[in-house]
This record gives C-alpha cells, structure tokens and sequence, in this order.
C-alpha cells in the first residue's frame, strides 16, 4: 500500500534537518501543509479540555501539537506505519495519557463518542466521494469541520498527478463550485484560498446533513 511505503518519506517533510533540493521541493509543492496546520491551530484557538478527532492523522503531527495544547485528541488511519509512529512520537512526548490512535478505516470504524472538532486535512485528497465522509463527520462532531481539499487549477496539479500515478495513488482535485454545492449542508461554511488547497470550516450545529437524513 502506499502510504504504508512513504509515512516516513511523507512526515520527512516535518524534520528540521534536510537537504536543500527537499527544502526547495517543499517550499514549491508543499507550503500549503504548513500554512493549513497554522490556520487549524488558529481555527481550533483554545482547545484545553475538548475532543478532537483527526482523520487521516497520518504520523500524528497534528494530533500531537493539539494534544500538548490540552486537548483529547484521536487520531485515526488506515496505514499501519503511519499510526505506529504516531503513537511512538506521542510516548517521546510524553502525551500518550491526551492521544488515541486508531488503526481502521474512518468510514467502517464506529466511534462511541463525539467531538467537538474534527480535522481532515489533506484527507480528500485521496477520496473520490466526499459526501458520505462529510455525512458522517458531521454525525460525531458537535461544533465544526476543518477540511482541506487540493485546488484543481493549481499550476502544481500536473506535476502531482504524474508523480502519484507513477506511485499508484489515485488523486482528486476539486473547484470552489463544487465545493459550494456540498456548504450548504453546513450551518456556516467558511472556504479560504492557501497554496494550491482551499481551507474549509463547516459549521455543524442545525447543519443540513442531520436535517435531510
């Protein structure tokens, strides 16, 4: 599987210590990561005391930031790699006892719990349906949605498609128009522009999901 092949490649990107081609490849395909973890970080703002659920949470960086800042959070993965060395990361951290990590596919896992936030960030990426996703974050999650989806337009989308297809990583872009049509489902949608992903917050109190289902 993939990610299986690339969680150590792909949290690379978090190392302080690289080369410079990688700094260079990073700042040109990858600035959106770190500009959608500062605007979730401020989007979340005091998150002492609440449950967060991150999906995709990947090698749980994150998850883990969220966690020292006093939240409860739990993170959730289909990469077994990915989710090992979250968990390990967590422990050097000493954050274990205010981080889960689950092992399982986000839709077939059943949650006994809600949150009041919940994270995909860089997770629709690689979902050919949002809706069915979006239906069910909004099910377990009581305050809002943060959610990233790749720009299609964006001059980056070529080189990405080539080189995931290359990795057999199938990978989907998507426009603000379609984006549209799925926000009205939300109470509130907010949706901001950053490197080559729109940024988005769905509101989920009297949100439409609940209302047409």
């Amino acid at each position: 599987m993939y990610w299986e092949k690339v969680a150590k490649e792909f949290d690379g990107y978090y190392q302080q210590e690289k080369s410079i081609s990688r700094r260079v490849l990073d700042r040109i395909f990858r600035k959106g990561m770190k500009e959608r973890v500062n605007l979730t970080l401020l989007e979340c703002k005091n998150v002492s005391g609440k449950k967060i659920l991150d999906i995709g949470c990947g090698s749980g960086r994150i998850a883990i930031e969220l966690a020292r800042r006093g939240a409860e959070v739990v993170g959730i993965d289909f990469s077994r790699n990915m989710i090992n060395m979250a968990a390990s990361m967590a422990k050097k951290q000493g954050l274990s006892e205010n981080c889960t990590f689950i092992l399982a596919d986000f839709m077939s896992h059943v949650f006994s719990e809600k949150f009041d936030i919940s994270l995909a960030l860089g997770f629709f990426d690689y979902t050919d349906d949002p809706i069915p996703y979006l239906k069910k974050m909004w099910s377990i999650t009581t305050e809002k949605c943060i959610m990233t989806f790749p720009i299609k337009f964006a001059f980056q989308v070529p080189i990405r498609i080539i080189w995931l297809k290359s990795r057999k990583c199938p990978v989907y872009f998507y426009t603000k128009s379609q984006l549209e049509r799925f926000s009205k489902e939300f109470s509130r949608f907010k949706i901001k522009n950053i490197s080559a992903q729109y940024f988005c917050v769905g509101f989920c109190k009297l949100c439409g999901f609940g209302a047409s289902n």
